[in-house]
């Protein structure tokens, strides 16, 4: 138990040791890296020409051009021609089938499926009513024939009473009695009017058959109607792609989503939209502020985000004629423009891609431009700091006129001249 401590101290000791060995020798190493350094770098006294041109900045040169002011926006792109699918069903019915979003379809394709089960429970209960109507009219029709037939016979009946009557009637009173032959004229005129008033009956029973029998018939229509409509809903259940075009869904009516098997829809309601990728154009939002400076057919330069290295040109087909807000909560509003394609690259093309607009505006006049990284601003004035010979660099007031991203055109005052070198930086 007492060598123990000993053995710790001494093992201890070591490491100790070590680590300062190894303190010395980074020490010194970093000592002979600085001298070497220091012994490569030029110094005033011994290169000066090296010396400046490491401390001075790059120079540029003044130069005559033209300002190009352009509006930059951001936009997306969308097809000129779409086709919008909507439920053709009056009937609530659920998705059944969708193709996969952004897949292509040919006319005839199937495109979308919608639950038609509760459509044929209804076209089943039709058809059994329109059956059960129709047998109701021929039921009806055998009880009037046989009514009218019972009718006829006591008509018949009556008819043979009344031509009795009527012989008995034309007997001259000279040979009967006076008594009998008041009783044979009472006689002939009850009959004529049982006669008269059958035959009324009959008449009017026949149009009380008729009107019966009218009644049932538009039963009957209307169940035929029904049918041929829920026929029809069913037909619209299983919808064809009537274009070539790409599968977009819609949104849903109620969420932040888009439309999925097994949602609900109604008759009217947007399913998915078909659009023509052969034609595609850019729609974007302007500020109202820039809005007034664009004009229909002004030249335009477009570039995909997702293709940088492309550039394609266009012009502005249409100007929405009064600014809108560009949400429901923003204060700002914008004018929508849209921007013609001189051509579509199919390949790459896609709805919904978003590019940068430019839309370049007027020119000034030819003058002198300075780079913006040589202006130095100091309260209301602007100077550059021009070389003039190896040593000199001189400052010289100038005075902006106008400017566009990448440089300040500036007045031509003989300040400057075309050639002259000024510094990018202002040391």
């Amino acid at each position: 138990m007492s060598v123990l401590p000993g053995k710790l101290r001494k093992r201890m000791g070591l490491v100790a040791g070590s680590l300062l060995i190894v303190c010395l020798l980074l020490a010194a190493a970093a000592v002979l890296r600085q001298r070497l350094s220091a012994s490569k770098a030029p110094s005033p006294s011994s290169d000066p020409a090296a010396f400046r041109a490491a401390a001075s900045p790059p120079a540029l040169e003044v130069r005559k051009g033209q300002v190009r002011r352009v509006l930059l926006f951001d936009g997306e792109l969308r097809a000129v021609r779409l086709h919008a699918i909507f439920a053709s069903t009056s009937e609530e019915a659920k998705i059944t089938y969708l193709p996969p979003e952004g897949s292509l379809v040919k006319p005839g394709d199937r495109l979308v499926e919608l639950d038609s089960g509760t459509l044929l429970e209804k076209i089943k209960d039709a058809e059994e009513k329109i059956v059960a109507a129709d047998n109701e009219i021929v039921k009806t029709r055998s009880t009037q024939e046989g009514t009218l037939r019972e009718m006829e016979v006591d008509l018949s009946r009556m008819w043979l009473t009344y031509q009795q009557a009527r012989v008995k009637a034309d007997v001259p009173p000279d040979l009967v009695a006076r008594r009998e032959y008041q009783e044979n004229q009472l006689a002939l005129e009850k009959a004529k009017t049982e006669y008269e008033n059958q035959l009324a009956k009959i008449a009017q029973k026949n149009k009380e058959q008729a009107a019966e029998l009218q009644v049932k018939t538009i039963e009957k229509q209307k169940l035929e109607v029904q049918l041929n409509k829920v026929k029809s809903n069913l037909d619209g259940m299983n919808l064809k792609a009537p274009s070539e075009g790409m599968v977009i869904y819609t949104e849903h009516w109620n969420e932040r989503r888009k439309l999925q098997v097994g949602d609900v829809v109604w008759g009217g309601f947007p399913l998915v939209q078909l659009p023509d990728l052969r034609e595609m154009e850019v729609v974007a939002q302007v500020n109202e502020v820039d809005g007034p400076k664009i004009s229909v057919g002004q030249k335009a330069k477009i570039v995909l985000d997702s293709f940088p290295q492309m550039e394609i040109s266009g012009s502005v087909r249409e100007i929405s004629q009064t600014a809108i807000k560009a949400s429901w909560m923003a204060k700002a509003k914008i004018f929508v423009i849209v921007v013609s394609l001189d051509k579509t690259v199919t390949e790459i093309m896609k709805p919904g891609m978003s590019a940068q607009i430019t839309i370049p505006m007027a020119e000034s006049d030819p003058g002198l431009l300075v780079p913006r990284a040589a202006i130095k601003f100091e309260g209301d004035s602007a100077t550059v700091l021009r070389v003039e010979g190896e040593k000199v660099r001189r400052p010289v007031a100038v005075t902006i006129l106008s400017s566009d991203p990448y440089n300040y055109a500036v007045a031509c005052n003989g300040a400057l001249k075309e050639g002259d070198r000024i510094y990018s930086r202002y040391y």
